[in-house]
């Protein structure tokens, strides 16, 4: 799943998230022991569309998740999160792709409890295109 490589960089090219995060940007997890705020990104589907010829584009559903310490901090890094990738586009040259479009399907803030801490989650679908 190359191209949840181009959701990290929307996500690092946007000042408003490197504001609250800095670098703190990771596949799947976070490594143990990492301070507040941070994101993870993940891959959770694709469905593959094709034409006669070869596999034309992917609808990728990737979640992304903002970690704070408080509601109003998941909410603002929400929103930051959702300004780099909504309606973004993104090309990456090894591997070659393109991400047309990003589209934001759902957001919710979840309080967890071990330890103590609030997620902003996003659930968006991508058109990626491979070359």
């Amino acid at each position: 799943m190359e191209y949840t490589h181009g959701i990290k960089t929307l996500l690092a090219n946007r000042s408003g998230v490197t504001n609250l995060v800095g670098t703190k940007i990771y596949p799947i997890e976070a490594p143990s022991g990492t301070t507040l705020p941070f994101i993870t990104y993940e891959g959770t589907g694709t469905n593959v569309h094709h034409t006669k010829e070869k596999a034309e584009y992917q609808l990728a559903r990737v979640e992304v998740v903002g970690y704070a310490a408080t509601y109003a901090d998941a909410v603002a890094l929400g929103k930051q999160m959702g300004l780099a990738l909504k309606r973004e586009s993104v090309t990456s040259q090894s591997p070659k792709y393109t991400i047309d479009k990003i589209f934001i399907e759902d957001e919710t803030v979840e309080r967890l409890e071990d330890p103590s801490r609030y997620a902003f989650v996003l659930e968006v679908q991508a058109f990626a295109i491979f070359k």
